[in-house]
């Protein structure tokens, strides 16, 4: 009989110390879960704050082209410039003149009428990143 008692109570301590185990993988699992979740955040506001940033850059770029051609389609690269609304954020420009292809057949062959304009939007976090965004421009729009 007294065997019996000695392995109930031990029974009961085990039961104890199997739910703590169990308890602290649940909570370390959920700490893991909401840093995670934390860092996604923070990435997709650095990529949201860069997205704005080259859609402004782009909708500078269509003003120029069209109230301003000369100058446009002179094509200056212009590299780490940045706006002061979006501080620790770089951008660059680059241009490249599309000559007669398949893709672009009404491109001319020695003619400046055609460009692909690559905007290269960077920043720092815990890496640095840097995202880029393309827009193809013509004299014909």
């Amino acid at each position: 009989m007294r065997i019996k008692k000695f392995f109930r109570s031990g029974q009961g301590v085990i039961e104890s110390v199997f739910s703590v185990g169990v308890l602290g993988l649940l909570l370390g699992g959920a700490i893991v879960l909401i840093v995670m979740g934390i860092s996604s955040r923070k990435t997709s506001f650095d990529r949201k704050k860069a997205t704005e940033l080259a859609a402004m850059v782009t909708e500078e770029l269509i003003s120029e082209s069209r109230n301003d051609p000369e100058e446009f389609w002179q094509f200056s690269n212009v590299t780490n410039q940045s706006k002061s609304a979006f501080g620790g954020y770089t951008y660059s420009i680059g241009f490249s003149n599309i000559s007669a292809n398949a893709t672009y057949p009404n491109c001319g062959i020695g003619k400046t009428d055609c460009a692909e304009v690559v905007i290269g939007i960077g920043w720092s976090g815990k890496t640095a990143q840097t995202l880029y965004f393309n827009r193809f421009f013509s004299k014909n729009d």
